[in-house]
């Protein structure tokens, strides 16, 4: 008795605690289906002054960890606070767009659309990413698990039912390295959904930080158009690293190329690359007269027209 009552909480405890693995995405996107791209940006950046110690990474294995991750989110986000009047923000999300569109472009064969040319209006885009400061927007849209609800419910505009929905929530900023470094850093979490259902179909994280900069967080308080700059130049790699991720996850296939017109045979000519050689054909012996010449009236001459086909293709004179 007390095995089997040992052995049900167990179970029970183990129930508790799975999790649901992450969506297959392979074959989730159909051939020629609609594919929708959204790019969300943080509100302001996220800088990380200091790398965690051994200590605490640690730390955040057991269960006070959370505890000990919301202390250290709120001082970065306090820090990133500071620093974002002095910072100029180009526009990171519409560089990455572009190249996330021109390289899905050429991984799939259905049309891949824009927020404007799926018909979302600008008020609702902002309603699916309306955040207080950076960590409000994190905590909101950064950390989802797989097999819950999306935070931006696609299902309640039916214009998007037969499309696929891949956002990407972007963020920028600084993190440090073990060199006392302040790399600049792009970073993404990227999820597909069905528009339908708003069912997830797939989710990744990206990160692409600038190894070259050699300079310190107080070096780009100094001169933040230098952070910009640098942060700018990951845009478009960053996008074409988000797209191919997908593209490999997902299977996607490209259309095939088009036929260019100077690959069809000229009208009117035959293609004799597809013709026998004149060798391996033998000519029938003929059982009536080689030519036909009608009986003569008092009219001119008529023609004579030999009784084979012209060769190479050449008209008949």
């Amino acid at each position: 008795m007390r095995r089997s009552l040992l052995f049900a909480v167990v179970a029970l405890l183990a129930a508790c605690v799975t999790i649901e693995p992450p969506p297959n995405p392979r074959g989730s996107v159909k051939p020629g289906q609609r594919l929708i791209v959204l790019v969300y940006q943080s509100p302001g950046p996220w800088i990380v002054a200091d790398p965690d110690s051994k200590a605490e990474s640690a730390m955040k294995m057991l269960p006070m960890g959370t505890f000990l991750q919301g202390m250290q989110e709120e001082r970065i986000n306090e820090l990133s606070k500071e620093i974002q009047p002095y910072l100029p923000r180009p526009r990171y999300p519409e560089a990455v767009e572009t190249a996330l569109i021109a390289a899905l472009k050429a991984a799939h064969d259905g049309p891949v659309q824009t927020a404007a040319e799926a018909g979302i209006a600008p008020a609702q885009l902002r309603n699916w990413n309306s955040a207080s400061d950076q960590l409000d927007w994190r905590r909101k849209y950064w950390f989802t698990e797989p097999g819950t609800p999306s935070p931006r419910d696609y299902s309640k505009l039916l214009s998007l039912d037969d499309a696929v929905i891949l956002e990407v929530n972007l963020s920028y900023g600084l993190e440090p390295d073990e060199q006392e470094r302040s790399l600049p850093l792009l970073s993404s979490a990227s999820r597909a959904y069905r528009a339908d259902t708003a069912r997830m179909l797939w989710a990744r994280e990206e990160r692409f930080s600038d190894a070259t900069s050699s300079s310190t967080l107080t070096e780009f308080r100094a001169a933040p158009v230098e952070l910009t700059d640098r942060l700018y130049a990951l845009a478009v790699p960053f996008g074409s690293r988000v797209a191919a991720g997908f593209a490999q996850d997902a299977g996607l296939r490209p259309a095939p190329p088009p036929v260019l017109a100077e690959q069809l045979p000229a009208p009117g000519l035959l293609d004799l690359s597809t013709q026998p050689a004149a060798s391996d054909s033998p000519v029938e012996p003929s059982t009536g007269p080689s030519v036909y010449a009608p009986p003569a009236g008092d009219g001119p001459p008529a023609p004579v027209f030999p009784s084979q086909p012209p060769q190479q293709g050449l008209p008949a004179r």
